[in-house]
């Protein structure tokens, strides 16, 4: 018996739904062409961004090809849910790859003043969210609370509906964040490391991908990492566990040296960072910013101050404990992990264990403070609703 005997007959009505699975395929297609082609164009960009001396190029030359793309053309380029997913593991890998004993045993010492910036960074938060729902008309405390949390922006974005929330206004809140530590932590880093100018790179194209000599071994390890990773994150339902995961993985094996050499390294690492830059670009939303433009003044400011406020205590913990401020700095600011990694490995002496830790217990933090939050203040408005109507009784 053949396959044609036993298939349907084909009908005038039947045609178009047969074709349409040929054309998602040429649209993913298409799709994933533009999309290699903007990386072909980052990674020529990051590389004459680099003999100029800019601090963490891959990161920033993705940056801005993904915002001009997206304030030119739309949402035509995007960054595919695969490549995103994988490449938050194998930064999680890469962080982890910094979390051996030695390192451990070097934070530990300081770790406490940085936990304390850390939830004092999710009170801040709070506090200017509460001034700015009372400035703002049109912004709730609800929503100002989710969108000016420093962290998590993904997973805070994603308790929108849960708790109550406007995501379109979290949205640019929290991606405005992130966009504009990512655009100034490379800068401030340096500047705060003493102003030493980052010296120019020559033109070449390293292809190591790992650490270890063996490139095959080194890269299938950490693609094992990065799987279990990804499972573990699912299966203990962590905060960011696509990113955590791999990192937990990563720390504990490499960190016990059971093996070693699988951070990604060279052109491997430098393209990792560049998919983190186009993502941050592509959150530039025109259309969104032009519907919510009466809001952004209040936002930016707060966001800044938020930032400014948030910086201060970094170089109060690094007095504390003899930290650089560079490092106090990366570890406690404000933005997206996976920026704030690309701007750190900008720098040879950047502390990576302290970031890596401060950052991702920050995450955690965050994350599972989120609900308490909100609740306490859906408590404390029902409270004030109920006493107002006792009030005018």
């Amino acid at each position: 018996m053949t396959v044609e005997s036993t298939a349907p007959p084909t009908t005038p009505t039947s045609a178009p739904a047969a074709a349409a699975p040929g054309r998602v395929r040429r649209t993913v297609g298409r799709r994933g062409v533009r999309y290699l082609a903007v990386l072909a164009g980052a990674w020529l960009l990051a590389e004459a961004m680099g003999r100029i001396g800019v601090p963490a190029p891959a990161l920033l030359a993705a940056l801005l090809l993904g915002a001009v793309l997206r304030l030119a053309i739309g949402r035509e380029v995007a960054v595919p849910a695969e490549v995103s997913r994988w490449t938050q593991a194998f930064i999680g890998v890469m962080l982890g790859g910094y979390l051996n004993v030695e390192a451990m045993r070097a934070v530990g010492p300081v770790l406490a003043p940085f936990l304390a910036v850390s939830v004092l960074t999710v009170v801040l938060s709070v506090g200017a969210a509460w001034v700015l729902s009372r400035w703002v008309a049109d912004l709730d405390q609800r929503t100002a609370t989710l969108g000016l949390m420093a962290g998590g922006s993904s997973a805070v974005v994603t308790l929108c509906d849960e708790l109550g929330a406007r995501k379109d206004v979290v949205g640019v809140m929290q991606y405005s964040r992130v966009l504009l530590v990512s655009a100034t932590a490379p800068f401030v880093a340096v500047g705060l490391a003493g102003g030493a100018t980052v010296p120019a790179k020559a033109w070449s194209l390293d292809l190591q991908i790992v650490g270890r000599g063996d490139q095959v071994a080194g890269l299938s390890t950490a693609i094992v990492f990065a799987l279990a990773g990804m499972w573990l994150g699912r299966r203990l339902h962590l905060p960011g566990g696509g990113l955590i995961g791999p990192m937990l993985v990563a720390a504990v094996i490499g960190g016990a040296e059971l093996t070693r050499g699988f951070a990604p390294q060279g052109a491997f690492k430098e393209l990792l960072l560049i998919v983190v830059g186009l993502e941050v670009g592509l959150m530039v939303d025109r259309r969104l910013l032009r519907r919510l433009a009466h809001l952004l003044p209040a936002i930016a400011g707060g966001i800044v101050a938020l930032c400014g406020v948030v910086a201060l205590l970094a170089v109060a913990a690094a007095r504390m404990t003899g930290v650089s401020v560079a490092d106090a700095y990366l570890a406690t600011t404000p933005g997206g992990i996976n920026a704030v990694v690309a701007s750190a490995t900008g720098s040879s002496t950047a502390n990576m264990a302290l970031i890596a830790t401060v950052q991702s217990l920050r995450l955690i933090i965050v994350v599972l403070a989120l609900p308490l939050v909100v609740g306490a203040l859906s408590r404390l408005s029902g409270f004030r609703a109920a006493r107002a109507d006792a009030t005018t009784r």
